[in-house]
This record gives structure tokens, sequence and C-alpha cells, in this order.
């Protein structure tokens, strides 16, 4: 992670808009720049606003302040907590923002944005929530998230939390001299804040909590199973004895109560058959009375069934009235269309003859205007010609024109690139002039460049063997103290030893263990045994249930076949009852159809007059000549038919649909019973096949079968359940020795490991004490291979110098290079050369294009002069063709004017043929109105034909319908009356006087059924009678009931009892299940309650102390060994150390003064940052652990250190650079500011405004 670019605007004094570029320019190249300026003109701002753009959070003000009081003026509406990162926004101003550029730890390169604002873009508004985003620089795509999410995004791009990213990267001012002389407990929090350690507090409140929490489950499941009540089994036995009475008794009442209910019934049924016989002698009788009643009806039916053939002649009769009335309105219509006809004829010949005149006038305008036509198409072809001439003209001449201003463009581009080669040849000679000593350097470049690599390598490498100098002495000053310890620690190891071996002898583990190995084989076996049984009984009552899901599918298959075999066959019955029925209503809508051809006779009953004989019967009275009911009650009769079959058509169809329907229903629901009776059938075989595993291990395969009564399953599950509770008990003895011989073998584990653990120490301390044996003669022999290298450097440094002082000629170079630095020296050197030498190829390159650019020039300015003459001949030859056109034009306009000789053709021409369609139409209108004429003349003649012939067949049928009335020896009155009666009244009738014989007959036949009916049951009531007698019981109902009532209250008491007593069987089994699950549940709990303990007895604590102490001893120890190899180079003389046993505490090794032991407190103010700049430097390393961190900002103060302490201060942070890190130092001290050459100045401009440069 590096940091690549920082912007911002209004943040705080750094009002102007600023960008800081880490990657390129001089900071670019500048691995160690200084931040500089005044107190409070906002280098530390700077800082902020990283944080800002990517935690959006400022390392001053920390969210878990207490200090939260908002501030601002009394009465100000705009007030923020003090806490609050917004109050950063400038005052007076409407809104800012941070910015930050950064390479995440995949390469990739990210920008992240902080913007706050005030409301409305007003300075005064209230301030609004900051906003973020994150933007991926090299695809342009910002990430899509919420804030959480973002900020989680930034963390996984940079490897770093906030805390971790403010101790790594940013080294804020005062936390770390304020580390350095805080007390234990003090130190142990700052300690926990700067390293991230709360973690471990949190790890041990819940290692404590959880225990806590396992103990209360194991006590809760303790407390569960001594609440479960268990029968004993005298009280199981007597429950199963009482239950088995208790049914005894209810069957045998059943048995006494079902007898009487069949006695009493045989009884009742005497009486009811007695009363049948009584209401089917009345029925008889009164179906012969209805019968001799009914007479009359008979014989009327007989008559009109005789008269039904007139009808035939009757309707003939309507209809030949109706044609004749339909004929005489045709002939009035035809005379009508006739008259029309002709004057349709008279006005097409009128129109015709328009048309004519119409058409020769066209034709003589025509003659007149065709010669001007011509002339003037001739005079539009000359001015084409002449328009197509100025057009070729006019392109040429725009063209040339177009060529001439590009080449006056290309001449002003040539002056103008003249003009800027002569500006840059003379400001190159002058830079060439200013760095003339650059030169020589440049002709020997890289002899030049080899001489330095060599001398810096020469000099880098002196200062490492220094190093490891320093370290070697000091680590041989420590030598004899480490060896002191190393053999009292082994004093206390072979005491510990001894003591552990006395305790061992004692104890027989293999014994112990044999012992319960064999234990454990056999609690094993009987805890197998245990959920055999367990199973079985759990898979017997699934069985069972499963046969009793059998037997019910069965019965609901039952009632569905029969339902689907009912509905069939009576679809069979419906199919030729619709058939008939269909019948029928054809032939009676055919009848209706030929009836309802006739109209009403209004027309000519009105002409009849009183005492005149009918022209059609020759009757002199006429009863109907207003009203006709016979002929209105024929057609009610018949339409009144047709609406009963109908009717019955539709119901007989609706129940056939209706069946139909429910046909694939029931015979789908019957694929599902059948399918789920083979469901269950293969359930109960998979079930079966189950238990036969279980029964083969309990050996009872022969005495159940897959199809085994319940009373049998139940009987088994009884006996298991007694198996069970037998080898609980058993477990639970098994259960606690095992558990005692446990114990005494983890002693004597303990004690094994113990000593394997004092074995192992004593080895590791025999192997460090050879390890040191080793170091003091490795350290002998590493010492004077560092003075041979050294001395072997300093020669190769002395000879570089030379060399280098003859290259350029003085030692200048030695002062630049310990100037600017080793790495910025070259690198600038490299850049000055390299700018020297280009400088010189581009003056040559620049006299080339010089003499290139003048025959250029020359040749433009031929062409130029050729154009302008070419372009003047063609204005002129517009000029004469303009003149020539508009004289031809005038000339033109004489004739037709403006308007287009070929659209001026056309009108003529269309103009004619207008008229030539028009007499064309007039001539076809002209005949079509002869051929209407012609065709109205017919049809006239036809109408008359047809009207004769009609009343020629209507007076025929007049005189059958008389026969009818003469053979049958009624008047018409009569006649029409009988046959008023439609088709469904005589099948009614037809139907009631059938079922009058019927009733008669069928009396008779049940009047025969139901005194043999009497004769059959009167054993039955016999036997019934005698049974009440022999058991005393009295003949009176009342009394019977009550006694039947009795004895069903009895059995409710008893059914209860049985109840009662099951249900306690139920509960009993119930417990010694629910007791065995608990068993095992508490086992288990046992256990994790046993590693939680454990746990919590290692780690846990309420207060978290004990894991966050030893968490926060072993993260100072490593912070130490960081620091002090920091030290090393910024202060030898000093080393830190923990105090002994005081592990948060800290003390100063004096290597100075014989390694004398010092407080920190004693240390200068010099010295104190020092010491805490290590332990910064040491806690950025620790915090960044593997990350690869680029970029390292420290804000602190350089003004305590003498000159010395401060050139070791920097050479230590070169170090750090030179491993990669770009390192950033806010300082007010201008030796130090001398020192870096590169510097990001804040300087203060007044009125609280500052302004941010680079420099160097």
């Amino acid at each position: 992670m590096k940091i690549l670019a920082l912007r911002g605007e209004n943040l705080a004094s750094l009002q102007d808009k600023f960008e800081i570029d880490f990657a390129h320019g001089r900071l670019g190249e500048a691995g160690l720049f200084a931040i500089t300026g005044k107190t409070g003109s906002g280098k530390s701002t700077m800082l902020d606003a990283i944080c800002l753009a990517l935690y959006d959070r400022i390392p001053r003000l920390q969210s878990n302040k207490k200090n939260d009081a908002e501030i601002g003026r009394d009465g100000d509406a705009a007030r923020i907590k003090a806490n609050d990162v917004r109050s950063i926004l400038t005052r007076g101003k409407a809104e800012g923002f941070a910015e930050v550029d950064f390479v995440a730890n995949d390469g990739s390169h990210w920008r992240a944005h902080w913007h706050v604002r005030r409301a409305r873009g007003r300075a005064e508004g209230r301030i609004q929530a900051a906003e973020q985003w994150l933007e991926n620089i090299e695809t342009g795509q910002r990430f899509a998230g919420k804030k959480a999410e973002l900020q989680a995004e930034i963390e996984r791009l940079i490897g770093l939390s906030f805390e971790q990213f403010r101790r790594a990267v940013m080294l804020p001012q005062g936390e770390f001299a304020a580390f350095l002389k805080a007390g234990a407990d003090e130190r142990a929090a700052l300690l926990e804040r700067m390293t991230g350690g709360e973690i471990y507090g949190r790890l041990s409140v819940a290692a404590y909590e959880r225990a806590r929490e396992e103990k209360q489950k194991l006590a809760q499941l303790q407390d569960k199973l001594g609440d479960i009540a268990l029968l004993s089994d005298e009280e199981k036995q007597q429950l199963t004895e009482q239950v088995e009475a208790l049914k005894q008794q209810v069957q045998q009442l059943e048995g006494q109560i079902n007898v009487f209910a069949k006695h009493q019934q045989a009884l009742q049924s005497e009486n009811i058959l007695a009363e049948r016989v009584a209401e089917t002698t009345q029925a008889q009788a009164d179906a012969k009375s209805q019968q001799e009643e009914a007479q009359p009806r008979y014989e009327q039916l007989d008559l009109i069934e005789k008269a039904q053939p007139a009808s035939g002649d009757f309707l003939m009769l309507q209809q030949t009235e109706l044609q004749l009335s339909k004929l005489k309105k045709t002939l009035s219509d035809a005379e009508a269309a006739l008259q029309g006809e002709k004057q349709k004829l008279i006005d097409a010949d009128h129109q015709a003859q328009t048309a004519k005149h119409a058409l020769n006038q066209a034709q003589l305008q025509w003659q007149e205007q065709e010669p001007k036509i011509k002339q003037a198409s001739a005079l539009d072809q000359q001015l084409d010609s002449l328009k197509r001439q100025l057009g070729d003209i006019d392109k040429d001449y725009q063209q040339q024109v177009q060529v001439f201003n590009e080449q006056q463009q290309r001449q002003q581009e040539l002056y103008q690139q003249r003009h800027q080669l002569q500006q840059r040849h003379h400001q190159l000679a002058v830079v060439l002039d200013q760095n003339r000593e650059l030169a020589g350097v440049a002709e020997q470049y890289q002899p030049v460049l080899d001489n330095l690599d060599q001398y810096l390598t020469a000099h880098r490498t002196l200062v490492r063997l220094s190093k490891d100098k320093q370290q070697i002495q000091f680590e041989q000053q420590n030598h004899q103290r480490d060896t002191a310890m190393l053999e009292q620690q082994m004093q206390t190891v072979i005491e510990q030893k001894t003591m552990v071996d006395a305790q061992l002898k004692g104890m027989d583990v293999e014994s112990l263990e044999q012992a319960q190995s064999d234990e454990q084989k056999r609690f094993n076996e009987q805890q197998q045994q245990l959920d055999t049984l367990r199973q079985a009984m759990s898979g017997s009552k699934e069985w069972a249930s499963l046969l009793q899901q059998k037997d019910k599918l069965k019965a609901e298959q039952q009632e569905w076949q029969s339902y689907q075999d009912k509905a069939e066959l009576r679809l069979k019955e419906l199919q030729p009852q619709l058939e008939m029925l269909a019948t029928q209503y054809q032939e009676a809508e055919h009848t209706f159809q030929q009836s309802m051809a006739v109209v009403n006779l209004s027309e000519y009953r009105s002409q009849l007059k009183q005492d005149e004989p009918c022209p059609l019967c020759g009757s002199t009275e006429h009863p109907y000549a207003e009203q006709h009911p016979a002929v209105e009650g024929v057609l009610h009769s018949m339409r009144q038919r047709l609406h009963e079959l109908q009717h019955q058509m539709q119901a007989g169809e609706g129940e056939r649909q209706h069946l139909q329907q429910q046909l694939p229903q029931c015979q789908q629901r019957l694929q599902l019973i059948a399918a789920e009776l083979q469901r269950f059938e293969q359930y109960i075989e998979q079930v079966f096949s189950q238990m036969m595993a279980l029964l083969k291990q309990l050996e009872l395969t022969d005495s159940l079968e897959q199809d085994v009564a319940s009373e049998q399953l139940e009987q088994q599950i009884r006996q298991w359940q007694q198996e069970a509770e037998l080898t609980y008990a058993e477990l639970q003895q098994l259960q606690h020795s095992l558990e005692k011989r446990q114990y005494h073998i983890h002693q004597a584990r303990q004690l094994q490991q113990q000593m394997q653990s004092i074995q192992q120490a004593e080895s590791e301390l025999k192997e460090l004490q050879h390890k040191l044996e080793q170091n003091a003669t490795q350290w002998q022999e590493r010492l004077q291979s560092l003075d041979e290298q050294s001395q072997t450097q300093q020669d190769v440094l002395s000879s570089r110098a030379e060399a280098l002082n003859e290259q350029y000629g003085n030692d200048q170079w030695l002062d630049m290079l310990r100037q600017y630095g080793a790495e910025q020296y070259i690198q600038q050197l490299k850049y000055q050369v390299e700018q020297f030498l280009a400088n010189q190829r581009e003056v040559l390159d620049i006299e080339k294009q010089l003499s290139e650019l003048a025959p250029k020039l020359a040749e433009i300015e031929t062409s130029l002069v050729a154009l302008e003459k070419q372009l003047t001949d063609w204005q002129q030859k517009a000029g004469q063709l303009q003149h020539e056109t508009a004289e031809i034009w005038q000339l033109r306009l004489s004739l037709v004017g403006e308007q287009d000789t070929e659209q001026l053709e056309a009108q003529h021409k269309a103009t004619i043929n207008t008229q030539q369609e028009a007499l064309s139409q007039a001539e076809v209108m002209q005949r079509q109105a002869g051929e209407a004429q012609a065709a109205a003349e017919a049809a006239l003649n036809s109408a008359r034909k047809q009207e004769d012939e009609t009343a020629a067949e209507h007076r025929k049928v007049v005189q059958s319908w008389l026969g009818w009335q003469k053979k049958l020896g009624l008047n018409e009155h009569q006649l029409m009356q009988l046959l008023s009666k439609d088709e469904a009244w005589l099948k009614e009738e037809r139907q009631a006087l059938k079922a009058i014989d019927q009733a008669v007959s069928s009396a008779q036949t049940l009047l025969v059924e139901r005194e043999q009916a009497v004769i059959d049951h009167k054993p039955l009531a016999d036997s019934a009678r005698e049974w009440f007698e022999q058991h005393a019981i009295s003949a009176d109902t009342e009394q019977q009931a009550q006694l039947f009532e009795d004895w069903n209250q009895q059995k409710q008491v008893l059914d209860e009892q049985v109840f009662q007593s099951r249900q306690r069987q139920v509960q009993a089994e119930q417990a010694e299940q629910q007791a065995g699950e608990l068993t095992d549940k508490l086992m288990s709990q046992q256990q994790q309650t046993e590693l939680w303990l454990q746990m919590s007895e290692l780690i846990g604590s309420a207060t978290g102390n004990k894991f966050r102490t030893l968490a926060q001893g072993l993260t100072l120890q490593q912070l130490v060994v960081l620091a002090n190899e920091h030290l090393q180079d910024l202060a030898p003389r000093y080393a830190l150390q923990p105090v002994p046993n005081s592990p948060l505490a800290l003390q100063v090794i004096d290597h100075d003064m014989g390694d004398e032991v010092r407080s920190v407190e004693s240390l200068s103010g010099g010295e104190s940052f020092l010491v805490s700049l290590a332990l910064a430097l040491a806690l950025a390393s620790l915090a960044a652990d593997t990350r690869q961190l680029g970029s390292l900002f420290i804000d602190e103060g350089f003004g305590t250190l003498d000159p010395d302490s401060l050139e070791m201060a920097l050479a230590c942070l070169d170090a750090l650079q030179a491993d990669g890190r770009q390192i950033g130092v806010i300082s007010h001290v201008g030796t130090m500011v001398e020192r870096i050459g590169v510097q990001v100045a804040v300087e203060a401009q007044g009125g609280g405004r500052s302004k941010v440069s680079v420099r160097g």
C-alpha cells in the first residue's frame, strides 16, 4: 500500500485548493521529505485529510471521547460536536473535500474521496452529512455500495483498519512519549489502544461467560432428570391388570346393550309393518275411486285424437291467406318501381348531351395553345444548357479558391514554424552556454556513474559492518548474564523432575487403562442393546400407524368404486332417453314452424258482414270476425310443448355432463388411492425390512410377521420397555465406575505429561548452553572477519574518491553528495547530463529543419501568383453567360409565363381526358336506365300471374276444410276447439290417465307384499317378547328407554376408567423415554462443560484481565525487540527491557554506563524523543505485519535533539526509505529542513489561510 497523491480544499487553514503528487516530480524521486511550516499553519491537517478520505476519521478527534459537547456561539443553529470530523471544514465556507490516490495491496490504483458541504450551498447553512466515494483509477468504475460497505472495501484494499493505519502509516504527536512515561496500568491501556489488543479482553470474558453458561445447562439437565417420576415394576403390573379387568367389564356390558337394542328394534318393526298394511289398503280404495271419476276424460281424449288429421288442412288454409296478402303488397311495389325507372332514363339522356358539349370546348382550347408550348419548350432547353455551363465554371472557381486559401494557410504555417524554430534555437544556445561545465562530465558520463556506484556501495557496506560489529559486542556483553540464568533454570528443572518421578512410582497406569478398556467395552455393548430396544419400539409404533392408515384408504377406495359403478350405469340409461327427447323436439319444432308461417286472417275477417254467407265456407254466422281463440290456443300449446321438451333435454344433458365430469375425478381419485395404497405397502415393507435387522438382533424374527396384529405389537413393546429399563440401570452403574477410574487415569497422565515437559525443558536448556558456547566462538571469528572486510571497503572508498576528483577536477561532487543524499544526487546528475545531451541533439535537429523550410516557402509563393490570374479569367466568362440567360428568359415569359411547359401540356390533355370519361359514364348510365325499365315491367307481369295462381289454390283448401267439418259432424268452432289441444297436453293427459291405472295396479301389488312381510316378521317379534319376559323387563317403552340409558351411563363410566388407566401407562412410557434422552444429553453436556471449564481456567476471567495481561505482555516483548533494533541506529547507548516480574513495565539499559539499569523517567528530552521514535517505528513495523507499506508519516518534534543525535535520526530514516518506503516528517528544526532536500511547505498567509507548495 502506498499513497500516490493528496488533494483538498477548505480544510481548516488550508482554504485554497491544493494537490500534492507523491509519485511524480521531486516528491516522486525523493524517498525522504519534510513537511514544514509555522505552528498552526496546517501541517497536521494534511495528515488529517489523508485519514478523512480513506476512513472518514481523524486521529486527533477520537469518536469515543467523552467530551462531545457541541461547539459554536450561543444561538448558532449549525453547531456540531467537538469530536465531529466535519468540524474540519473552514469556517465561512460552503463546502470542502479531501481526496487520496493510493496503490492497493494487489497493485491496483484507486481514488478515495471525502466531501462535506453546508445546506443550499451557503456558508451560513447547516452542515450536512459527509459523503464518500471510491473509484478505480485504471477503469474509471466507482464502487457501488453503502457507506459501511465502502469502508469495508477500503480496508480490504489497504489491508489495514483505521487503528492499524494510524499506527503503521501515521505516527501522531505525543502518543509514544506518553506510552514511554506511563505507568503499568496506563501503559496497558495505551498498548491495547495502539495495537488493537481489545479482542483479547473480549475473548477472556467470552470464555468465562461460556463456561458459566455450560455449567448452568448441566445443572438444568440434572434438575430435569430429577423431576421425572418413574413407576416401579409392581405399580406397572397392577396398572396393566386393572386395564384388562376394566376392558372385560366393558365388553360384557356392550354385549348386553346390543342384545337389548336388537329385541327392542324387532318389536318396533312389528308395529311399523302393521301400520303400513293399513295405509296400503286405504291407498288401494282411493285409486279405484279416482279411476271411476276420470271416465269422461278418457272419452274426450279419444275424440281429440280422431280430429288431429284435420290440423294439416287448417294450417294450409292459413298459409294460402298469408301468401295472398304478400302478393298484393308485391304487386303494388312493382308498379311504383316501374315509374321510378322511367324518370331515371330521362335524366340519363340529358346528362349525356351536356358531356358532349364540354368535350368539344376542351379540344378547341388545346388547338390554340399547342404551338406556344412547343416554342417555350425549345427555349427551356437553351436555358438549361447555359445554366450547366455556369454551374461548371462556378464549381471549378470554388475549387481553385479553396486551393488558393489552403496555399496561403500553408505559407503562414511555415512562416510560424520558422519563427518558432529560430526562437527555440536561441533558447537552447543560452542553456548550453550556462551548463558548459557539464560538457566534460557528459563525455565520460558512464565511468563517472560507475565510480559513484562503487564509492556508495563501499560506504554502505562500511556502515553495515559497523552496525554488525556493535551488535556482536552487545551480544557478548549479555552472554555472561544469560549463562548464569541458564544454570539457575537447570537446577530448578532437576528438582521438579525428582518430585514428579516419586509421584509416578505409586501409580500403575497400564492396569488402570486395561480395566477401563474392558469396562468401556461392556458399557458400549449395553448402550448398543439399549439403542436397539428403543429403535425397535419406535419402529413398531410407526408400523402400527401405517397399518391403520392403510385400512382407512381401502374403505375410501370401496366407496369411490361404488360411486363410479352407479354413475356409469346412470349414463347408459340417459343415452336412449336423450335421443328420444331429441326426436320428439325436432317433430314438434317442425309442426310449430309450419303453424307460424300462417298469419292471422284479420284482413279477410274484417270484410265479413252479418247475415251474409262467407266466401270460403258459406256460413252466415261469423263468431270469429274479430278474434280467433282456437288458432291462438293451438300455437300456444305448440310453444309450451317445445319449452317442456327443451327443459327435459337440458336437464338430462346437464345430468349427463355432471356425471361425465365426475367420472374422471372419480377415476383420478381411485388412481391416487391406489398409488397411496401402493406407497403404504412400500412403507410397510420398508419398515418391516428395517425392523427385521432389529428383530434379528433381538432374536424375534419368527414371532412377528409383516401383517402382525396390533395387540401383539403392543405386548411386545411393553416387554421391550421393561428390558430397556433394566439395561439403563446397569448403564448408570457402569457410567459411575468409568468416571471414577477415568479421574485416576487423568491424574496419572497429567503427571506423565508434566514429566515429559520437564525432560523437554531440560533438553532445551542443555541445547541452549551448547548454543551459547558456540555463539561465543562464532562472535570472535565474526569480529575478525568484519575488521578485514572494513579495511577492504576503506581501500575501495579511497581509490574511487581519487578517481572522481580527477574526473570532476575538484571534490565538489562530495559536498553535493552529502547535501542531497546518494540516490537524489545520482538522479539529479543523471537528469542534468541527459538534459544537456538532449539539448545538443535538439540544436542540430533545428538547424536541419530551418534549411529544409526555405525551398518550400519559395515554391508556395510561385503557386499563389498563378492561381490568382486563373481566378480573374473565370469571373469574366461567367458574366457573359449570365447576360445571355436573362435575354432568353424574357422571351419565354412573353409566350407562356413562368409555368412549366410539360405541366401546362399535361393540364390541357387531362381536361380533354376528363370530359371524354364523363361522356362515357353518361352513355353507360343511359343504357342501364333502359335495361332497368324493362326489368320493372317484367316483374310487374310476374306478380300479377302469381296472385291468380295463389287465389285458385286457396279456394281448393277451403273446400277441404269444410269436408272435415261434415265428416266429423262438427261446426268450425267445435273443430278448432279440438285442434287447440297441443301435443304436450295430449301427452300429459295420456300420462295422467296412465298414472291412474298404474296407481290401482301398484296399490294391489304393495298390499300383497306388506301383508307377507307381517307374516315373515312374526317369529322375531315373538322371540323378543319371550326374551323380555325371561329377563323380567317391562313391555313399557319408557321403562325400557330408561334401562337402556342406565346401561349406557355405566359403559361411559367404565370407558373413562379404561382411558385414564391407559393414559397413565402412556405417561409412564413417555417418562421412561424422556429419562433416557436426558441421560444422553447429560453425558454430552458433561463433556462440553469440562472443555469450557478448562478453557476458562486457562484464559477466562469476568473482567477479561487474565488473557489481556498475557497478550499485552507478549506484545510488549515483541515491541521491545523491534524498538531495540531501531535504537541501534538512533541511540546505540540505550536499549529497552521489560521489568522482571512486571511484564508491562519498562526500564532502560545504559551500555555506556556498564549496562546500568535506568528508569524511563531519568531520560532527558532528546533521549526520550529518540526512544519514543524507536517505539513508534517498532509499532509501525508490528502493525504492518507482513504487509508491504510504501508510505510513512511522522508527526513528532525533532527540536530536542543535538546535531549528532539529529544526524543519527536522519540516518535511520534514510535506511528506512532505502528499503522502499517514502517517509514524510513534520518538523520545525531548521537543520533538519536543510538536511532534507525536498519539502512540502505550508506557508501561513495571514487571516487563518495557508498555502501548500513543494520545494527542492
